[in-house]
């Protein structure tokens, strides 16, 4: 548990550590920030140091929910008789059936689940986000010829990167609560 954990930790500080490098790139050079994609920057006007301050709360948030995750939580759920995936989910998160379709849009009952949930995927789908926006910045910096052609049929490389992360971020949710219903399965 403890190896796994060290493991998942040292894997996200690499991953923000390539993704810093590989914005550095652009921003020491002349009008840098002006091509800087990150919301903070391009919406907010952030700089250099806001981004350094900002990365490091949000990744000492992820890297708490997910010890949180690792070591204090235990699931309480367990099923008996036959039950669906999604009712599972709906009595998890909400304490009753049939309300599976508001995860998308709120939170569970139980905040310990969601602090939980959130360790577990967003500690991914930052890995998956930092390594996919490293990949863009190094081809677009370097000038790779088939990242150019990609960018030419894509247009916008950065709505198939934000989308590629979303995609992630639903898929390692689905995981930790599949993960969940098949342990309650073994012990109902």
């Amino acid at each position: 548990m403890k190896l796994k954990f060290l493991t998942m930790i040292t894997l996200l500080l690499f991953a923000r550590g390539c993704d810093f490098y590989s914005t550095s790139l652009w921003f020491f050079e002349p009008g840098g920030m002006e091509g800087e994609m990150n919301p903070l920057t391009r919406i907010f006007g952030v700089g250099w140091n806001g981004l350094i301050i900002s990365n490091l709360i949000i990744i000492s948030l992820i890297i708490a929910a997910y010890f949180y995750y690792v070591f204090r939580y235990r699931p309480q759920q367990q099923i008996t008789g036959s039950y669906k995936f999604l009712d599972f989910v709906s009595e998890l998160y909400y304490q009753q059936k049939g309300k599976a379709y508001q995860i998308f849009y709120k939170a569970p009952t139980d905040k310990r689940i969601l602090l939980a949930h959130l360790g577990y995927v967003m500690i991914r789908a930052t890995i998956v986000g930092s390594f996919l926006a490293t990949f863009h910045n190094l081809c677009q910096y370097y000038q790779v010829g088939f990242y150019d052609t990609y960018r030419d049929i894509v247009g916008r490389p950065l709505f198939v990167i934000y989308g590629l992360i979303i995609l992630s971020v639903l898929f390692f949710l689905y995981k930790v609560l599949k993960k969940e219903y098949s342990a309650a399965l073994k012990i109902g």
